[in-house]
């Protein structure tokens, strides 16, 4: 009985609440409310405030429920285990690079975004009313003499699209800089005598699952023709990047990959993506996914190339390793990947909004880690102007992190370097990876582009022969 009331006491405080403010609302600007007026005020807005608020007890309710009731073991005689947690992917890093509009190293990039530097107008990309588009070009890359050395290649005509062939050009700079980074690692420790007492290089290559297989496989073979390495000693796996997330899906793949005596342990994980082109954003104004003023939620096109070099020798043993990994060499990072979580509305949908889902997840991921969230020297993050994605970064940073500075160490690379599809995961891991050099503290960076999944990467540095 209690009970009964208690909950229609409730029901007519919403009622009087909503009620008086409705009626003084219309007192107070003279409105003359109609039949509609008075059942979508009076009677439609009070029962959907009570639905929301019963909605959200009942979330919150289960929450708590889980929380406190996890999922029992199996019983020792029921012949089936528990499921094993899954283990949190770790990973070294030797090196990393990145191309982007706002520079050709990840310094001068980090440097871009840290000053908010934004995409500018376009002269060369237009809208169908001809005025000029916001766009985040490569400026060192041209379009016409890329064309010329492909044609004097022989290279198919898929290739030689816009967009594609200034991304092959960015995926080859890459890989040349981090196969000579690789180099370097190897000389440091001696000069191989001949080519095949060199150790082998595996080149992890993802580009978009979009483009026409034969550009794929011309871009390919560019990128294996700039790696600085013997040529016997050199192998290469190509990836169709599905989504936003495929590199991320891919260092968890090699965090786990077992070692044998003829697996490459050296790795060159490298994306490449590019959206300047005529026909591209043509596409993208008629389907009404083109940034501009009836569409503020749109793509702004952007390109770059982004990559790792890892030692999967050096990573995290496996506890049923009989040995120890040695310790990494100096300068080395290592990373750590959370779980991906799945947020209960989609980034792009209408009226989307910061979630607390996100601030859960990297608070839970920090104390697996032992990592305080006071110590975090940066946040980094591949948001965008879209959607819900600055306010999530926004919203984690002053949850979890208010001591940071929210221009200086808050930075956001999607809003700088513009949509950059399959590269965009490794673009922001490099521009975090250089955060993580300039302040000598961990850094997090945010996984943001995917419109449902999140996750989170802990970048810090590696203890080194020399510490």
């Amino acid at each position: 009985m209690t009970r009964v009331l208690k909950t229609g006491l409730v029901l007519a405080l919403v009622f009087g609440v909503v009620w008086l403010a409705v009626i003084i609302w219309w007192q107070e600007s003279h409105t003359l409310p109609t039949g509609m007026d008075i059942g979508l005020y009076l009677f439609a807005l009070p029962l959907a405030l009570i639905a929301a608020g019963w909605a959200g007890k009942r979330i919150v309710q289960a929450r708590r429920e889980a929380r406190a009731n996890p999922a029992p073991a199996a019983a020792n005689g029921d012949g089936q285990a528990a499921p094993a947690a899954p283990l949190t992917a770790r990973l070294v890093v030797l090196a990393s690079t990145a191309r982007a509009a706002l520079g050709n190293d990840p310094a001068a990039i980090h440097a871009a975004v840290a000053e908010q530097q934004r995409p500018a107008l376009d002269a060369s990309l237009m809208n169908a009313k001809g005025f000029p588009i916001f766009s985040a070009r490569a400026a060192h890359l041209d379009t016409e003499l890329l064309r010329d050395a492909a044609a004097g290649q022989q290279a198919p005509q898929a290739a030689q699209a816009e967009d594609i062939i200034r991304a092959t050009a960015l995926l080859g700079e890459v890989v040349q800089a981090l196969s000579q980074e690789a180099r370097a690692h190897v000389l440091d420790t001696g000069t191989p005598e001949r080519d095949d007492a060199w150790p082998l290089l595996q080149l992890e290559l993802l580009l978009p699952a979009q483009w026409p297989e034969t550009a794929r496989d011309h871009a390919l073979g560019q990128a294996l023709a700039a790696a600085v390495w013997p040529a016997t000693r050199l192998g290469m796996r190509p990836h169709a990047a599905q989504d936003a997330l495929a590199s991320d899906s891919l260092l968890r793949q090699l965090a786990q990959e077992p070692l044998t005596p003829a697996t490459a342990t050296l790795r060159v994980v490298a994306a490449a993506d590019s959206y300047i082109d005529a026909n591209r954003v043509q596409d993208w104004e008629e389907q009404g996914t083109l940034a501009g003023n009836a569409t503020p939620q749109g793509r702004i096109p952007g390109e770059a190339a982004a990559g790792l070099l890892l030692d999967l020798a050096l990573s995290a043993p496996d506890a049923a390793a009989p040995t120890v990994p040695p310790a990494p060499p100096a300068g080395a990072l290592a990373l750590t990947l959370s779980q991906t979580a799945q947020r209960a509305t989609r980034a792009d949908a209408r009226g989307a909004q910061n979630e607390p889902m996100l601030a859960a997840l990297a608070t839970e991921f920090l104390e697996r880690q032992a990592q305080p969230a006071d110590g975090i020297a940066a946040l980094v993050s591949d948001a965008d102007h879209r959607g819900s994605r600055p306010l999530e970064a926004a919203g984690l940073a002053s949850a979890l992190f208010p001591a940071l500075d929210p221009n200086l160490d808050c930075l956001a690379v999607g809003a700088a370097c513009g949509y950059t599809g399959a590269a965009s995961h490794l673009l922001t891991l490099a521009i975090a990876s250089e955060a993580c050099a300039q302040t000598d503290g961990p850094v997090l960076a945010v996984l943001t582009q995917d419109p449902a999944q999140r996750a989170f990467t802990l970048i810090a540095r590696a203890p080194s022969l020399s510490a």
